[in-house]
Parts: structure tokens; C-alpha cells; sequence
């Protein structure tokens, strides 16, 4: 049963990550919402065969079939990421409260991910739901107190950061994505593994991208690109805290 449950929620998270990287197309770039999925360039309305996750982009070649213009693989790794996040959740969480809050909680914050990962800015409304979010799925009578001052640290880390470097080290938004970190792991002991595992993440992607010349030393990433990553982890590995 457990494998039937992987290859749904894999295929689940698939889809939604391709519905999610539409949606934040659509409203970060205001363009009407179309009902169907159309090319962003030659806004031709893509056919069945075009729209499978993950594979069409490959069978594509990364590119319009009409035009030709390119694909950004932003949009299809978000295809990928949610599959992998719906699938891992399926083998990791048993119990049917905790496998749905887990896609609850991937789900937004994957939205969120996508808009760091395009744009560089966060959203500071959606922010605050996805907050909610994770406060709702770790929320217990004996743990809420953990969850409160984990995800207060985390942002008080984020506000001292932004504070000293006057904006340079990281963003204003960086510090609700800090509390939304904290609350998800739901101990500070984890939030400072989750802190760690994201600095890792970006120090190591830093290096990647100097050596390959895609990035200059005084251009900054984005944090969330890496905290959010991180949160998941630690989630996925130790589970819910309650």
C-alpha cells in the first residue's frame, strides 16, 4: 500500500508543481488566467501532449515546439521538486494527519520557493498564510510553546543579520522565512541544524556558480532559495515535532 501511495502522491506532487509554477507566473507577472496552459512567448495554447510533467519537457527538448524559445527550467525544476517532496512525504509519513499537513506545508511553500527562486522578492501576504501553515501542522497543547520560540528565533536571527548589514546579507523577507523555518522544525535545536544545512547550501552553490562564471562575487542568492530547502530536510528527516 505504502508503494501505491508514493506513486500518487509523486505523480500529485508533480502536477502541482506544475500548476503552482502557472499560478505564480500569473500573478507575478499580472497576465490573465487563461483556462488553458499557453506558450509564455507565442502564447499559443498547448496541446495534451505538452503538458505531462516533467516528461514533456524532455521530450521537448526544453524549448516551444512552436517557436522554439526556451523553456525556463525554473518552471520544470518546480515539476521535479514536487514530486520529489509529495513522494518523499508518502514514504516518510504513515499516518494520514501527517502526510496531509506535510503536502499542505510543501505545497505553499513551494509557491513560495518559486517566486524567491524567479523573482528574488517574498511575497510578504503569502508569507504570513504559510506561516499559519506551519504553526497549524506542528501545533500540539504540550509543544506550541517550542513552536512559538523556535520560529521567533529564527527570525530574530534573520532581523539581527538584516539589522548589522543594513540589508546587505539578506532581505527584510528573509526574516518571515526564518519564522516560518523555525515553526515547520519546531525545536530550536533543529532550527539551528536547518540554519546550517541552508548556509551549506548556498556557500556550496556560491562556489558552483563562480567557478562556472554564472555569478559574480558581488552579486548576492537569495536565502530562501536555501532555507526552504533546508526546512524540508530537517522535516522530511526527524518528522513532525508534537
Amino acid at each position: 500500500m505504502i508503494f501505491v501511495n508514493i506513486f500518487f502522491l509523486t505523480i500529485l506532487g508533480a502536477a502541482l508543481g506544475s500548476f503552482l509554477a502557472w499560478l505564480g507566473r500569473a500573478l507575478m507577472d499580472r497576465r490573465e488566467m487563461k483556462a488553458r496552459s499557453a506558450c509564455d512567448a507565442c502564447r499559443r495554447t498547448l496541446e495534451w501532449w505538452e503538458l505531462i510533467p516533467i516528461f514533456s519537457y524532455i521530450g521537448l527538448g526544453g524549448k516551444c515546439s512552436s517557436c522554439g524559445v526556451t523553456i525556463m527550467v525554473t518552471d520544470w525544476s518546480m515539476e521535479v521538486v514536487g514530486a520529489v517532496l509529495f513522494g518523499l512525504g508518502a514514504l516518510r509519513f504513515t499516518e494520514a494527519r501527517d502526510l496531509l499537513w506535510w503536502c499542505i506545508l510543501a505545497f505553499s511553500s513551494l509557491m513560495l520557493f518559486y517566486i524567491i527562486l524567479r523573482w528574488g522578492v517574498v511575497p510578504r501576504a503569502f508569507s504570513v498564510v504559510v506561516a499559519f501553515i506551519a504553526i497549524l501542522a506542528t501545533w500540539s497543547p504540550e509543544t506550541i510553546g517550542f513552536v512559538l520560540l523556535s520560529g521567533l528565533l529564527g527570525a530574530i536571527f534573520y532581523f539581527f543579520l538584516y539589522t548589522i548589514s543594513r540589508g546587505r546579507w539578506v532581505g527584510d523577507g528573509d526574516v518571515a522565512l526564518g519564522f516560518i523555518a523555525g515553526a515547520a522544525v519546531a525545536n530550536p535545536e533543529y532550527l539551528g541544524m536547518t540554519l546550517l544545512l541552508a548556509h551549506v547550501f548556498g556557500a556550496v552553490t556560491a562556489i558552483i556558480m563562480l567557478l562556472l562564471k554564472k555569478r559574480q562575487l558581488t552579486e548576492a542568492l537569495p536565502m530562501g532559495a536555501f532555507l526552504l530547502p533546508a526546512m524540508w530536510v530537517i522535516v522530511l528527516w526527524f518528522g513532525w515535532i508534537r
